[in-house]
């Protein structure tokens, strides 16, 4: 196969669905269909889940027939199952197609410290479990913030940093109480243990992205965090989350860019188009791109100017005495994103399979896609959540609820669907 043509063919989806979906079996291929048409009605979807988070609220009574449909079917489609072993299976089948996991265990928010400490205790936990059971298959573990930082201390951080338009952690630590430092900076010494665990297992880890009035700090927090874990000389161990959703995304990357070039780190980013949009959009609607077209322009301006500046440090025309700053995880269902991302690494010199880049679908979703990625040689990785149904539970009401843009990109992804089914039996 020539570089990059598998790529090429995924606006004719004449390549994916013969060997991208290929992967899938014939059980998984019909539930796969079934539920992206489902799926298609933004309607539907809205009321599915309205439904399940009034059933979570009183699953003994009404809501127990809708919490065991939701078991048997956007569960067992979005998450690998309840232990480690189920993630182990699935990885074993996405390995076939060269494509590696993000494994999450769903930690949601914590607001006493007692809680923390335990989501802390258990993120160690899991790093030496998929250390141990899931090898090089495991290419990465998600952190939510707010389940190991004060959310308060967050929000209190974020708007010290407002006012004061400070540059660094420490500057904005300072200007926090002494009962709020403290705590804070407890906080902080639990995440510097979770990074320091992380680089001895070799499983990078990623920041999710929160809402505005936190976000703020949690960029700064990452900014101290990735001067310490991500030196330049080494592969880096932190990523901070960008959304393109907001106005300022690509501005922002430069930023960070810059600031990560003055300390010598790597600035380590997975770029997404945001998953809080609908409340967002409610609360703080001044920072919101206009448009879903504005959103889609933004995140394809930062990925070209995070794949430049890559190509400045390792492309053919590179500096013998650069040495790269940047490091790209593109999470994304969006088709003609990747599209050029990809026609533009080639353009630039990069390798498909370049450590720094990455791309990554949620498991379950724009499967030919992620299969057909893997199968060409790039980084590919499925999101695969694990847990008691009640723990992913929320998880998975937050993707119906608030990532409407991935799941309408299954309009892409439904005839590929049905020509694979028909092309199987027409070959019986």
């Amino acid at each position: 196969m020539r570089p990059f043509s598998a790529v090429r063919s995924l606006s004719r989806g004449v390549h994916t669905t013969q060997s991208g979906l290929a992967a899938l079996s014939g059980r998984e291929l019909a539930h796969s269909s079934a539920l992206m048409h489902l799926c298609a009605s933004s309607t539907l979807v809205h009321l599915v889940s309205r439904a399940l988070c009034a059933a979570a609220k009183a699953p003994s009574t009404l809501g127990l027939p809708a919490l065991m449909a939701a078991r048997h079917t956007i569960f067992a489609q979005f998450a690998a199952g309840e232990v480690v072993g189920d993630v182990r299976r699935v990885a074993r089948r996405l390995s076939e197609s060269g494509v590696q996991c993000i494994v999450d265990h769903s930690t949601e928010e914590a607001t006493g410290s007692n809680a923390r400490r335990e989501n802390l205790d258990a993120k160690l936990s899991l790093l030496s479990l998929l250390a141990a059971d899931l090898s090089d298959a495991c290419a990465f573990m998600p952190i939510k913030p707010t389940a190991l930082v004060s959310p308060s201390l967050l929000e209190r951080l974020t708007e010290v940093d407002a006012t004061s338009a400070s540059d660094s952690f420490a500057e904005a630590l300072a200007l926090l109480d002494e009962r709020e430092q403290e705590e804070l900076r407890h906080d902080m010494e639990g995440l510097r243990r979770l990074c320091a665990h992380a680089r001895s297992v070799r499983i990078p880890l990623l920041f999710d992205a929160e809402q505005t009035h936190r976000q703020p700090a949690i960029r700064l927090l990452t900014r101290e965090l990735a001067a310490e874990f991500n030196p330049s000389s080494a592969e880096p161990i932190l990523y901070y989350t960008q959304q393109a959703y907001l106005q300022g995304a690509a501005a922002s990357i430069c930023s960070e860019m810059a600031h990560a070039k003055q300390r010598n780190y790597t600035f380590a980013v997975k770029l997404v188009r945001g998953a809080y949009r609908a409340s967002e959009s409610r609360t703080n609607p001044h920072y919101l791109q206009p448009s879903k077209a504005d959103t889609d322009r933004e995140y394809d301006t930062c990925v070209e100017r995070l794949l430049h500046e890559l190509a400045a440090a390792e492309g053919p025309q590179a500096d013998e005495r650069s040495r790269p700053c940047v490091a790209l995880l593109l999470a994304t269902h969006n088709r003609p994103s990747i599209e050029r991302a990809c026609h533009l690494m080639r353009d630039l010199g990069l390798a498909k399979a370049n450590s720094r880049v990455h791309f990554a679908q949620i498991l379950g979703m724009a499967d030919d896609l992620t299969h057909t990625l893997g199968l060409s040689g790039f980084n590919a990785l499925k999101l695969v959540p694990f847990g008691s149904f009640e723990e992913v539970l929320p998880w998975l009401l937050r993707r119906l609820e608030e990532n409407q843009d991935a799941l309408g990109a299954s309009a892409a992804e439904r005839p590929l669907l049905r020509g694979e089914i028909w092309r199987r039996l027409a070959a019986m």
